[in-house]
């Protein structure tokens, strides 16, 4: 599917920073790298998480080089964005929305109920809309390209042996079971967006995901707002960060260029109460770590600081050949 012009634009315009695997340098050459992110916990754990890297990977150079009926599709594209709800124009998120159709997988999260509906027909009903019945204000929301995928399996996981990822007014966990319908290939995408204010709860939701990651047999890719804190210039998470990462399970898909994914300003002097961190996350487990599975952060044009009509967080792509 050939993009919109005014997609091709924008992501012109917009920086693509580029996360383990790192990508060519040519890449982002003459890209602005400045943008800010949110902490409210100030505890961090351990700097060791294991970082995928692996040796043979095809590079993806163009991130505007959509697949059409012409030019069968080379990459799997994933997108994850938090669009802050309560503090955003639902049509603004619907149109800025708009601009990623081609995408295979967007992932939603603090998506207000009567607002599934907007979002799914701002991508021309193109997708799969699948949603979370959790959480209070706000839910998750999945969208797979209709095109590309059969739908398996959906879910909402609540809760995972032991170890429970929803107390009752929480967002479970939602993933979907996918099939690439020319190439069999299936793969689970799960989006989350963990607790904020609980950091015990938050650590028992990551325990509970590394552990019923650990039993699945499809590849997972897991995107989202994780919550955990990842300070990039001390090179630490929070105790949640820790726990996803241990024994290697998941991997993270971590950034070589960091930049900020969120915006904070709660004093109100026009600075980010909390820079140099970041709380939109993807990581991979199963066969998908050996994907070669590419993560950059989107940065649009004065998308930070927002206002009262846009998203305080910015999306996230993984990218991966097919």
């Amino acid at each position: 599917m050939r993009l919109p012009q005014t997609l091709l634009s924008i992501t012109a315009a917009a920086i693509l920073v580029g996360c383990s695997p790192k990508p060519d340098p040519s890449l982002n050459s003459g890209w602005n790298t400045d943008a800010s992110a949110l902490i409210s916990d100030s505890a961090y754990g351990k700097d060791d998480a294991p970082i995928r890297k692996p040796a043979d990977k095809k590079r993806i150079d163009d991130p505007t080089d959509r697949p059409t009926s012409a030019n069968p599709p080379t990459a799997v594209r994933l997108l994850a964005w938090n669009v802050e709800s309560g503090g955003n124009d639902p049509a603004v998120i619907g149109e800025q929305l708009s601009h990623f159709l081609g995408y295979d997988v967007i992932c939603l999260s603090e998506v207000e109920p009567q607002n599934f509906a907007r979002y799914a027909s701002a991508l021309q009903d193109e997708y799969h809309d699948i949603h979370g019945n959790t959480g209070r204000a706000d839910r998750l929301q999945i969208l797979v390209s209709k095109a590309r995928y059969d739908i398996l399996l959906t879910k909402e996981l609540s809760q995972h042996r032991g170890y429970t990822l929803n107390k009752g007014n929480h967002r479970s966990p939602l993933f979907v079971q996918i099939k690439n319908k020319r190439s069999g290939q299936e793969l689970i995408v799960m989006t989350n967006h963990l607790a904020r204010g609980n950091a015990d709860f938050r650590k028992e939701q990551a325990i509970g995901l590394r552990e019923w990651a650990r039993e699945q047999s499809v590849p997972v890719i897991a995107l989202g707002d994780f919550n955990m804190d990842y300070n990039y210039r001390s090179r630490k998470g929070n105790a949640a960060f820790d726990e996803m990462v241990r024994d290697n399970v998941w991997s993270w898909l971590a950034p070589d260029d960091f930049v900020d994914t969120n915006w904070s300003d709660r004093d109100g002097d026009g600075n980010d109460n909390y820079p140099d961190s970041m709380l939109d996350l993807a990581f991979a487990a199963g066969a998908a770590k050996e994907w070669g599975i590419e993560c950059r952060v989107i940065v649009r044009p004065d998308d930070f600081p927002d206002d009262n009509s846009t998203s305080d967080h910015r999306p996230i792509e993984l990218i991966y050949a097919h």
